[in-house]
Formats: C-alpha cells, sequence, structure tokens
C-alpha cells in the first residue's frame, strides 16, 4: 500500500525534535540554577513539547491506520467488482442461451401445436364421414334383413299351407309369396320368367281341391320350387348377417379409434398450450433479468475504469 505522506511527516518532526530536546532541558536547568529562578514554567514547555510530540505521534498512527482501512476497503471492493463483473458476464451468457434455448423449444411445441390441430380437424372430418357411412350400411342392411325375414316367413308359410292341403291358406299367403318371389328376381335368385310360372302354378293350385288326384302333381312342383327359393333365402340371409356383423365391427372399431386419437391429441394440445404460455412467461422473465444485468455489468465496469 503506499504510505499516507501527513504520518511521514508528522514522524519525521518528531525525530527532528530529539536532538534538541536534551541540550535544551541542559541548558534551561544551568540558566535556572545561575539565576535561582522557579523551572516550573519550562518544565511545562518542555512537557508541551513532549505532548506535541506524543500527540503527533499518536495521529500519524491513527492516519496510517485510517489509510490501511481505506486502502483495504478499495483493495477488496475492486476485487468484489472485478468478481462480480466476472460472474456478470457468466449470468448473461447463461440468461443469452436460455432465452435461446426457451425460445426454439416453444417454436417447436408451436409447431407440433400447428401439427396438432390439422390432425385434429382431419380425424374429426374422418370420424362425422365415418359415423354417416355406418348409418347408412346399417339403415341397407337393415332393409336387405327384413325383405329376406319377410321372404323366408312368406314361402315358410306357403309350404306349410301347401303341405296341409289348405288351399285358402295359400290363397291369403299368394301375396305374401308373391313378395318373396319378387324379392329372389331382385337378389338374381330367380330369374322374372321362373317367377311367372311359379305365380301360375300358385294360382292354379288354389283353385284344385286337394282331394283331386291333380292337386298332388300341381302342388308338388310348387313345393320343390318354393323350398329351393327358402333355402337360398336362409344361405343369402345367414351370408348377409355375417358379412354385416363383420362390417359392424370394422366401422365400430374404425370409430372408436378415432374417438380414443382425438380425445388423446385434444389432452395433448391442452398440455401443449399450457407449456407454450409457461415458456412464454419464462422467456419474458429471462429477458427482463439479462436486461437487469447488462445494466449492472455496465455499473461494475464503470466502477473499475
Amino acid at each position: 500500500r503506499p504510505p499516507s505522506p501527513r504520518p511521514i511527516v508528522a514522524a519525521k518532526s518528531a525525530r527532528a525534535l530529539r536532538p534538541f530536546m536534551a541540550p535544551f532541558r541542559a541548558l534551561l536547568a544551568v540558566a535556572g540554577a545561575a539565576l535561582g529562578a522557579s523551572l516550573t514554567p519550562v518544565e511545562k514547555v518542555i512537557t508541551l513539547l513532549e505532548d506535541l510530540r506524543t500527540e503527533v505521534e499518536v495521529e500519524g498512527k491513527a492516519e496510517a491506520k485510517t489509510y490501511d482501512t481505506f486502502a483495504c476497503f478499495c483493495k477488496d471492493t475492486t476485487m468484489t467488482k472485478s468478481k462480480a463483473v466476472t460472474d456478470g458476464r457468466d449470468n448473461i451468457d447463461s440468461l443469452s442461451a436460455t432465452i435461446q434455448e426457451k425460445t426454439s423449444e416453444r417454436e417447436d411445441k408451436e409447431a407440433e401445436l400447428k401439427k396438432r390441430m390439422q390432425d385434429h380437424e382431419a380425424w374429426t372430418a374422418e370420424l362425422e364421414d365415418t359415423k354417416v357411412r355406418f348409418e347408412k350400411a346399417t339403415a341397407e342392411y337393415d332393409a336387405q334383413a327384413a325383405d329376406l325375414s319377410k321372404a323366408i316367413s312368406s314361402l315358410d308359410s306357403a309350404i306349410k299351407a301347401m303341405e296341409a292341403s289348405k288351399p285358402a291358406s295359400l290363397i291369403e299367403l299368394r301375396a305374401s309369396v308373391e313378395q318373396g318371389l319378387a324379392t329372389a328376381v331382385a337378389l338374381g335368385r330367380m330369374p322374372e320368367q321362373k317367377r311367372r310360372k311359379v305365380s301360375e302354378m300358385l294360382q292354379s293350385a288354389a283353385k284344385v281341391d286337394p282331394a283331386d288326384p291333380s292337386y298332388q302333381y300341381h302342388s308338388q312342383g310348387i313345393l320343390d320350387t318354393l323350398a329351393d327359393l327358402l333355402k337360398d333365402f336362409r344361405t343369402e340371409k345367414e351370408e348377409l348377417d355375417s358379412e354385416w356383423a363383420k362390417a359392424k365391427a370394422t366401422y365400430e372399431s374404425t370409430i372408436a379409434d378415432l374417438e380414443e386419437k382425438i380425445r388423446l391429441n385434444e389432452k395433448a394440445m391442452d398440455e401443449l398450450e399450457t407449456s407454450i404460455e409457461t415458456l412464454k412467461g419464462e422467456i419474458a422473465q429471462a429477458r427482463g433479468d439479462l436486461v437487469s444485468a447488462e445494466g449492472l455489468l455496465k455499473d461494475d465496469q464503470l466502477y473499475l475504469k
């Protein structure tokens, strides 16, 4: 540390007085003896000089101590500021990296959110379309199944009526049987020409007395035709039910999968939106901290100049 000028001067002054103190005392003693005068005033002067020397020495030490304290303070403050500058730069670098990292993360999440929103729209549209197609397919199946069930019931009743030799019942069932025959033609199970022939045979059989030997002749051909049709209709119904069971399961599975996708996607979108808002807050906080850190760094650098 550089020495204080004032303590040095005080010390020199005290040292400068020492050579003269002893002769001065002797001279005063001789003069006092010769004159017989009292030495009290002289001694007082000496005492004052000695006190002055002591005071100068004490003040010099005090000022030296104060200087040392001030010098230590300056040194400690300089070290503190130097460390603050280093730490401030590190903090600024860290905050800048944090802002860059979180900004990149926010942009990635925003891109993911945009993609999920597009998926949400596509899956929602697909779900609605699937439901519409399922509803339409269900209506078509219900209609076909109803036609086949009615045809099967009508044919079965007609066969039983003919086997029971009840032309009256056959007349009552003729309309239903005719409808069943029309269904067979529509399904490609029977040519139109054959349908007409069977219809004519039904009409003839209804007019024949069951007791007449020709009834058996007319009815057997009809029974065989109706039995074949009944068998075909039942097979058709079984195939329709089997295919519909598969189609229905596919529709239901597709709908369930889409609904689950949409549910999970909505949850992910909610989480992304929350995360994005959190990142925005963290970025804003880091930017505020960066501004403060840059201000503190400038103050510390200015102190060291």
